[in-house]
């Protein structure tokens, strides 16, 4: 595969992905690109785990949850580049400790890890670029403040990002300077960044590839009106995840000393929250009140993004990190009923993020005549005329 610089290159997705294909084919390295981002986003989740002080039951629920949710199933199955979501908390992973500690090191391995989540997908540099704020200061305010280096290590990570946002835009400018002069050229029509952003209780409904109640799912979506961006809105908690995530807020309210990761929970809600927020709508007009929601800021300053739906996946790795305090909450109460009550809650989520193979393969030849293409020996060109539609165009 050729590759050429310039706004269509995510490089540390696209380059590893031409290797893979070169070794086994187009097919092969489409699926190996995609199912490596599993154990990948597992052992991501893990370190940032153990960075929050999770005890090692509570990080493995924690990766598990979300190297397998809802979000990184379905987006794995149509979006290669959006299932690389083992870069998000590496970036957090890099950016807490260099707030920790803001050693030449940590602010080498922060720079590492901004270029990796930027050009692994631009979505993931948005959503990166977006809620820093959101997390340096609720970490420091939270996890640092009071430690005798807290005001150098902030101003040392705010001074690195600060240079690692003009190198950025100093990049932009020399590979794809269109986009920073004439943006408006990218915006997509308004009507797709309501169709792609996510609605509140879609974090509640399970996702429609699941074996026992998908199709359930898929008519309350269908009533709702919901179509062609039926795919975003896979950004389902599960119940067992959200009941997991109120144990460990619960803990940290009774200010229970036992579990250390409990100190993170305001850190982890936060994040949650405003991610929350920016996956949903640009607005929204209940009782004649018109609410407008941080997507329509984002869409002005950022008119090339459209699925704002896809910061749901913070939301997923906040919510698997508290459901993983949870467990560990649960698992250092030493009685029977409690540990009963966490076996239960971790095979309740197992349970609901199962799905079924065959409603995510997609056949590489979908078509008769596809297939007669393929059976003919030597090259062939081919003209395919079929009505023009959405999936057609892309």
């Amino acid at each position: 595969a050729k590759l050429r610089v310039g706004v269509e290159l995510v490089s540390v997705t696209d380059i590893p992905g031409a290797f893979l294909v070169r070794l086994g084919g187009a097919v092969a390295g489409y699926n190996w690109l995609v199912l490596l981002s599993f154990p990948l986003s597992a052992a991501a989740a893990y370190l940032l785990a153990c960075q929050l002080r999770l005890s090692a039951a509570g990080a493995t629920f924690a990766a598990m949850a979300f190297a397998f949710s809802p979000f990184h199933v379905a987006q794995a199955a149509y979006h290669p580049h959006i299932a690389q979501t083992q870069w998000v908390p590496l970036y957090l992973l890099a950016l807490w400790r260099c707030l920790d500690r803001a050693s030449p090191f940590a602010v080498g391995i922060l720079g590492l890890a901004t270029v990796a989540v930027t050009l692994s997908n631009y979505y993931g540099g948005l959503i990166a670029a977006v809620l820093t704020p959101v997390a340096v200061s609720a970490y420091w305010f939270t996890c640092v403040r009071r430690s005798k280096d807290a005001a150098h290590g902030l101003v040392v990570t705010i001074g690195a990002l600060a240079l690692l946002a003009l190198a950025g835009l100093a990049y932009a400018w020399w590979a794809a300077p269109s986009v920073l002069s004439n943006a408006v050229a990218f915006a997509h029509p308004p009507g797709d960044v309501f169709r792609y952003s996510a609605k509140w209780w879609g974090y509640l409904v399970p996702p429609v590839a699941h074996p026992l109640v998908g199709d359930l799912a898929g008519r309350m979506w269908v009533a709702s009106g919901v179509r062609e961006g039926l795919l975003e809105q896979q950004v389902g908690l599960g119940w067992g995840v959200v009941a997991l995530g109120l144990v460990a807020t619960y803990c940290w309210f009774a200010r229970d000393r036992r579990v250390a990761a409990l100190a993170t929970v305001p850190v982890l809600a936060a994040m949650a929250v405003a991610a929350l927020l920016c996956s949903l709508s640009p607005e929204r007009t209940i009782g004649g009140f018109r609410f407008v929601r941080p997507s329509a800021l984002l869409h002005d300053l950022f008119p090339m993004f459209r699925a704002y739906a896809r910061f749901g996946m913070i939301v997923q790795l906040m919510a698997a990190l508290m459901a993983g305090v949870g467990v560990e909450c649960l698992l250092r109460t030493a009685t029977r009923s409690t540990r009963i009550v966490c076996v239960g809650l971790v095979a309740l989520a197992a349970g609901e993020y199962a799905v079924a193979p065959s409603a995510l393969w997609r056949d590489v030849l979908p078509t008769t005549a596809h297939r007669w293409v393929a059976r003919q020996p030597g090259r062939v060109r081919a003209l395919d005329c079929v009505p023009p539609n959405q999936e057609s165009a892309s």
